[in-house]
């Protein structure tokens, strides 16, 4: 607002004095719209006054938000999850990883051109025979994996045999050791004459060595083969990614694996992720490529599971230095970590996952203890060894 020219009253007064008698009546007029003027001025502050006072409540200090330039008060009873894919929508706390742990994880990649880099510590492996329940078999005692799989393999050959009364899934092969696959190579090639195979992985290049694939067979199969996806099975086809298996090697994507159409043989990859490729017809390999374009400064990867989970999910290159430092969000109260898993993937880089919110299982909760089946039998491993 505009200030009025002060008037010294003093000055004023001695002045009028002097003032012949016929300007008396335009010195009045004068008086009176200065006086006017005032008043308006009075009225429109007064106004204004009122006007903040309903609209701007004033902090601690005294001072209101209309006073502060670019300040915006943030209600802390408000999520700051407004959107889920930004990184504006966190706060975070860092973690540290190193490359020894590029190799491990439910997202590690091998395959004819990449070799595993960390073996698996065969003390981390459970036998499949010993912790399995009835709606499936096993070849024998040496079928082992680490205990992620062992838990969605039951939980999903349980629910494959309440949809389909069937249970004459078994489970032929599990983790394989560099060694043990360097002999499967090496028949395999004495057998066909040939100078390599896309059936038989090198030694360090086949997915057995994770801990995290099997193989299947039925129970009175002759070879891997009689397990072909079709009839009954195709419902493991269609459900597995539920449980966080994949098809590794899908019929159309041999290209990219380099390995043939197996429907016999899965994959462990974690539920959120498994729903990525099954939905996108992606196998792991695109898989990975695909999910680097999500990052904490891109933006990150939303899936909504099946059973009302959410998560997002986002890739971090390996730095240049033996350590790497990973962002993982806060929830709203700034202090407590999201659940999160981190995966290398056995190439260039980390892949976060985070749980946003929990889901309600899939698996049903009247599983069987565990148990094996009193008319199962040990058998000997088929000669006969996929990928």
């Amino acid at each position: 607002m505009k200030k009025g020219k002060r008037i010294d009253y003093l000055t004023f007064k001695k002045k009028a004095s002097r003032i012949r008698f016929g300007n008396l009546a335009l010195v009045l007029a004068i008086l009176l719209i200065i006086i006017a003027i005032i008043c308006a001025s009075c009225s429109a502050v007064k106004k204004s006054g009122d006007k903040n006072d309903d609209t701007t409540d004033p902090d601690v200090s005294g001072a209101t938000t209309d006073s502060l330039d670019g300040y915006v008060e943030e209600d802390p009873e408000v999520s700051t999850t407004s959107d889920p894919t930004q990184q504006s929508s966190y706060l975070f706390t860092s973690v540290t990883v190193t490359s020894d742990d590029l190799g491990s994880g439910t997202l590690v990649l091998v395959n004819n051109n990449i070799a595993l880099l960390n073996e698996v510590n065969e003390d981390d492996l459970v036998v499949v025979r010993e912790y399995k329940n009835s709606a499936y078999w096993v070849s024998d005692y040496s079928v082992m994996v680490l205990p992620d799989t062992m838990e969605a393999l039951n939980e999903m050959l349980l629910g494959f045999y309440y949809a389909t009364g069937n249970d004459n899934v078994m489970v032929r092969s599990g983790y394989r050791s560099f060694s043990y696959q360097q002999e499967l190579y090496e028949d395999e090639l004495a057998s066909t004459g040939e100078d390599s195979s896309t059936l038989v992985a090198k030694a360090g290049y086949s997915e057995h060595h994770t801990g995290y694939a099997i193989d299947f067979t039925t129970y009175n199969g002759s070879s891997y083969s009689d397990f072909d996806g079709e009839g009954d099975y195709e419902w493991i086809m269609e459900n597995c990614y539920k449980y966080g298996f994949v098809n590794r090697y899908p019929e159309g994507k041999e290209s990219i694996t380099l390995i043939d159409n197996e429907p016999w043989h899965f994959r462990y990859v974690g539920i959120p992720h498994a729903q990525v490729m099954y939905e996108y017809d992606m196998c792991l390999e695109e898989y990975i490529s695909y999910i680097k374009n999500y990052t904490i400064d891109t933006g990150f990867f939303l899936i909504n599971a099946d059973d009302g989970a959410q998560y997002i999910i986002y890739y971090v290159p390996m730095s240049s230095s033996d350590t790497t430092t990973i962002y993982v969000p806060l929830m709203d109260d700034g202090e407590t970590v999201y659940p999160y898993e981190i995966s290398g993937n056995n190439v260039d880089g980390f892949i976060v996952t985070v749980t946003l919110q929990e889901g309600t299982g899939i698996a049903s909760s009247s599983t069987t203890e565990d148990e094996t089946t009193t008319d199962e039998t040990e058998e000997s491993e088929s000669t006969e060894e996929a990928e």
